[in-house]
This record gives structure tokens, sequence and C-alpha cells, in this order.
């Protein structure tokens, strides 16, 4: 099967793109001839074209983004952004269209009169070609019921992550003077509807009473503005560690850190880059792939959740660690492909 994915091309910088890739792998790795065109980058009120030709040999894996006119061979088209009616107009192989963003995260902007994500995701919904809209994450299904037809509607269980780029094995980042006992990493983008900063307190808390522990930051976004008095009082506790911003082999951050903490529930790229690697997560109350959870905006329900792993890593880490790679399990391409192989199926 023939099958082309268009999404933004941005390693290290896009979420999306990452999740892209992780599927184009999986599905070359099924047995299928897969593409990526590459859909070109909008930042702010600037859009950079896409372009064939351009490399991610990330993880031993040899990607490539195709030109635009192998769509026209397509047997199935999965779109993981906005695609140019030119390109989609010559063809009539069904598209699948992946819902990356949070249902909340498209309503929200619309809302307030910035963007129509919500509007698009309804309209797309009912546009013939379109045979599936696919999420990973259970929990938003309820959420997007109203506006996408229950056949339409498909939900797999876990998002795919690449066990070669995110494996155990492999250069480990070196924290240098920040590094500590403990080494916490937050590494999750910054969102209007859901950030780091209440789970944060719940590290500041954490740092006054956990001895060596260090929290570090990356994909800090500048300026600073109030985050920096937030980092001065971590400063004055002795807790924080290094801050940066958006960094390229994340795997070499995951694999120098101890725990992973985010205020999501839901398997984003953190969450499941991190366990695949396998290193534990505190994440938010309800997540279904750690048992340590809190409500990250009860600062010490955050500290009870680190306490509790801390105290298990110190118990047993080996116990803990392979846990923590059953789990992964959830994540393998083998099981992404089986359950989207179902999907091809249906539609073909």
């Amino acid at each position: 099967m023939r099958i082309v994915h268009f999404a933004p091309f941005a390693p290290n910088a896009c979420g999306l793109y990452e999740a892209a890739r992780d599927m184009v792998i999986a599905d070359f790795l099924a047995g299928h001839e897969v593409h990526l065109v590459d859909t070109g980058i909008t930042y702010g009120d600037a859009y950079t074209p896409g372009s064939p030709g351009k490399e991610d040999i990330r993880g031993g894996s040899f990607i490539t983004t195709s030109d635009p006119a192998i769509v026209n061979l397509a047997d199935i088209i999965i779109a993981h952004s906005g695609v140019s009616d030119n390109w989609l107009s010559p063809c009539q192989a069904p598209i699948i269209w992946v819902l990356h963003g949070r249902p909340a995260a498209c309503f929200r902007p619309e809302q307030f009169k910035r963007g129509h994500s919500y509007t698009l995701m309804a309209n797309l919904a009912q546009w013939p070609r379109v045979k599936k809209m696919l999420s990973f994450w259970p929990s938003h299904t309820i959420y997007w019921e109203p506006i996408i037809p229950k056949e339409k509607l498909v939900c797999l269980s876990a998002p795919p992550i690449d066990n070669k780029r995110f494996s155990p094995e492999g250069p480990i980042y070196d924290y240098g003077e920040f590094k500590g006992k403990w080494n916490v990493l937050l590494c999750d983008s910054w969102r209007e509807d859901i950030d780091i900063y209440e789970v944060v307190h719940g590290a500041i808390e954490a740092g006054k009473s956990i001895e060596g522990i260090k929290f570090h930051f990356c994909s800090v976004e500048l300026p600073l503005g109030p985050w920096e008095l937030i980092f001065k009082r971590m400063r004055d506790l002795g807790i924080l560690g290094e801050v940066s911003g958006r960094m390229i082999n994340m795997e070499e951050r995951y694999r120098a850190s101890d725990i992973i903490l985010t205020p999501h529930r839901i398997a984003v790229r953190t969450i499941g880059e991190a366990i695949t690697i396998g290193k534990p997560v505190v994440a938010g109350r309800g997540c279904g792939f750690t048992p340590y959870t809190a409500n990250s905006d009860e600062p010490h329900d955050v500290v009870h959740a680190i306490c509790n792993l801390i105290e298990d890593l110190d118990r047993n880490k080996q116990s803990v660690i392979n846990n923590v790679f059953e789990t992964a399990k959830s994540f393998s391409l083998e099981r992404y492909s089986k359950q989207m192989n179902r999907v091809y199926s249906q539609i073909i």
C-alpha cells in the first residue's frame, strides 16, 4: 500500500512532526511504501514553504521529504496539518486526518477570536474524502463526538514511539555543575490550555524537603517574563538545574534524568518518549501510563507523588525500571501498526 503523509518537516522543533515521523517509520516497518510531504512551517504570520529532499536520519532511520506530486499515486493520504488544495485536488485517494491537538486547545482560541481550528475540524469531518479522523487519546473521544460522526472517529490506544531512537542505550547528557543527586526534567511545551506553571509549585515544595534534588527545564520560551521570578526562587533554594530552550537529542537528556515531571495525563510525546527510554514519570492525575500521579494544581499532591517515586527508586530501582519498560510496550511501533492496519483495511 502506498501511504502519503503530509506534515511540516521540523525535527527537534515540533511535536506534531515528531509524531508524524514515528507514524511514517511504523508504516515503513509494516511493509508499506511510505512518503512524507513537507507542508511548510507557519510561525506567527510568517510561512516558510516546504520542499522535497530534506532528510531526517535520527535514530538510524532515514526519512526524505517527497515531491507533492507523489500524492497522485497514493492509496491513502494521512494529513497531520493543513494541506494545499492544489496538492489534494488532482487525486481521489481517501484521507485520514490526525487529531494531534487537544480539543480544548482547538476550542479555546477560537472562542476568544484567535484562529478557527475547532470549526475547521468540524468541517473536515463532513468531507466525503475524509474517511477517518484519528486520535490517540481515549479521554478526548467524548469531546470530539459533538462535531465528528461516530463512524469516522477512530481512537487508538497510544501513539507510536520510535524505540531505536528512544532507547536506554546511547549517549547521556551531562548536566555538569547543575547535576543533583536526583535530577528531575520538565520538558513540555508551554501551552495556553496546559503548561508547567502549577506543577512547578509542587516542585518547589518538594525541593524544600528532598536533599540533593534538582529540577531541569527544556522548551523554555524567551523572554522569561514572570518565569524569571519563579526561577529566582528555585535558584535561591538551590534546586534549580539547567534551564534551556528547545534542544536537539532529547533522548540524551531523558537518559541523564531520574524522573520526568509533567502536568499532562494523556500520553503526550514527553511521556511516551521518557517511558520508552525507561524513565519513570510523575504525571497528572488520571494518567494510565504511570502509577505516580498527582493533581498538578495541588502542590502538596505533587510533592507526595515525587516522594513516593524517589522512595521506590531508593528501595528497588530495578523494579521501577522493569515496570516502566512493561508500560513502554503500549507505545511500540508494532502495536501501533497492527491497530492502524485495521483502519487502512476498513478504508480500502
